[in-house]
């Protein structure tokens, strides 16, 4: 946790900041209350979540994110958290086209596993921008810590395709595709997700947001379907800062041969813009995840679920 919050206290304080042309972004401090079918234990998360993008009058952009989630088992003396971290650079042209790469790792770890099992995402990344439209994507190769590429030879291998659009005032719309192919010495294995989300103003002080996806594993007939729908309330005439406290109920359902299992969520979130332009919605939010998801079909996946 303390290379996280180093991490967002980095891109909170950089002194670029003062020469940024546009600042977007957020950090939210999330809580979680999770009940799984059929198990008497319930899970309780506390997360930390932040993301800053940085756009220069030269053209170059720069963004760095970062987030950690603790989960507590009822009656279990087991200790499991998880920590990300990513980084971007890039350039944007004036006719809207960006080019850029990017570099993120997501470790889990257990007090009860002797070693922490990591993913690595290195790539490349591109997009578009037009007036209240945004279009971007991705391609990047994954390894894992311990390698079990130099085990089992095994290649892991992201792509993905995301879009924006702001419909009408107060509206925001985003959509995700990703994949993330699994290439074995026998056939390869193909993790796809969709998603859905969308943000809306309904005042100076509230705001709803939802958000949907689907991921699923063919070759296993897997499915795990997620959907959260939350509602923001803008404390900055009380708090005399701006921040927004969220609601968000949401579910994740696990399809396997047959059989379902659910996990039903209550998030609470408090969240800290930065910039003019701020967040779409919560960072701890299943919207989120498919507005802004990170590169890795798996990744996101675990992020709207928890």
């Amino acid at each position: 946790m303390t290379r996280t919050i180093a991490v967002l206290l980095l891109g909170i304080s950089m002194p670029s900041l003062v020469a940024a042309q546009e600042i977007s972004g957020g950090v939210t401090l999330g809580f979680g209350d999770h009940d799984i079918d059929e198990i008497s234990q319930g899970l309780r998360t506390t997360s930390l979540d932040g993301r800053m993008g940085m756009a220069f009058d030269n053209g170059i952009t720069f963004g760095v994110q970062a987030g950690y989630i603790d989960i507590n088992i009822d009656d279990v003396d087991v200790d499991l958290d998880g920590d990300f971290f990513g980084f971007d650079l890039g350039y944007r042209f004036t006719n809207g086209m960006s080019l850029g790469a990017y570099v993120e790792e997501l470790t889990l770890s257990a007090d009860i596993l002797p070693i922490d099992i990591s993913l690595r995402t290195i790539g490349l990344s591109g997009g578009y921008s037009m007036e209240g439209l945004d279009f971007g994507a991705f391609i990047g190769e994954t390894t894992t810590s311990p390698d079990i590429g130099a085990i089992a030879d095994i290649d892991i291998r992201n792509f993905g395709l995301t879009a924006k659009y702001s419909a009408v005032p107060n509206l925001n719309l985003g959509a995700a595709f990703l994949r993330a192919n699994i290439d074995t010495p026998g056939d390869d294995v193909d993790i796809d997700l969709i998603g859905l989300a969308a943000t809306y103003e309904i005042n100076e002080q509230f705001s709803v947001f939802g958000g949907y996806s689907r991921t699923s594993l063919d070759e296993a007939d897997l499915d795990v379907t997620t959907f959260g729908l939350g509602v923001g309330y803008d404390l900055s005439g009380m708090a005399g800062i701006a921040s927004t406290v969220s609601l968000e109920l949401a579910r994740t359902d696990l399809s396997t041969g047959g059989d379902d299992a659910d996990l039903d969520t209550i998030r609470l979130g408090l969240t800290f813009p930065l910039g003019g332009n701020g967040t779409e919605a919560p960072l701890n939010s299943v919207a989120d995840s498919i507005f802004n998801p990170r590169r890795g079909a798996l990744n996101a996946a675990l992020t709207g679920a928890f």
